[in-house]
């Protein structure tokens, strides 16, 4: 029975771990500013829905709205 319960915990808590939000690397943000929003190039997304998808699509880890409209902002004005 103390084995049984050993390795539940050792499970939530590994699993626990695994479902902790990741930060991603910031020097590894796909560039979009030469998309057009809202069109198939896009995913028919906006550019900061996009950047985010794509982010997860790479990385396995989502960023914030917040975070993908600043991303976004410093790219379009060529930062």
């Amino acid at each position: 029975m103390k084995v049984l319960l050993l390795l539940l915990t050792v499970g939530l808590v590994l699993g626990a771990v695994v479902l902790l939000p990741q930060q991603a690397h910031a020097q590894q943000y796909p560039e979009v500013a030469q998309l057009q929003a809202f069109t198939a190039e896009a995913g028919f997304m906006s550019l900061p829905g996009y950047l985010r998808w794509q982010v997860f699509v790479e990385q396995g880890v989502w960023i914030s709205r917040e975070e993908a409209a600043e991303i976004v902002q410093d790219q379009l004005a060529g930062g």
